[in-house]
């Protein structure tokens, strides 16, 4: 549970940032979903980092961090620019995901089976 909510948050952390990179230009019409948007997508990505590193070690999780950093710093966000109206309800999945990493964290400190 801890590993695929991990990798789901993490895909939707670098969708997410990547498309609020491209954005950056003040090209968006929408400031406050942008901005809404961007605190889910890095709480998440917080969140994720520190429930996996708990969960799965040390090297999963800084791996996926990096890819997430590089994907948003290249031109990703471009091509991927047709899910832009979908920017918010992706960053809430992100945050959801991040969510279900920590339940699944909080039941192998809890040494709860099936975690």
């Amino acid at each position: 549970m801890i590993l695929v909510a991990f990798a789901l948050g993490m895909v939707l952390c670098a969708v997410v940032l990547s498309l609020i990179r491209a954005e950056d230009g003040g090209r968006t019409t929408d400031k406050f979903g942008s901005a809404v948007t961007q605190f889910s997508a890095w709480c998440a990505f917080g969140m994720l980092i520190m429930g996996g590193t708990y969960g799965l070690g040390l090297v999963v999780p800084a791996a996926a961090a990096a890819a997430v950093l590089i994907l948003r710093s290249s031109s990703f966000g471009q091509q991927i620019s047709a899910l832009a109206p979908l920017k918010m309800p992706l960053g809430i999945g992100a945050l959801l995901a991040s969510v279900l990493t920590w339940i699944g964290v909080l039941n192998l400190m809890e040494d709860i089976p099936y975690a």
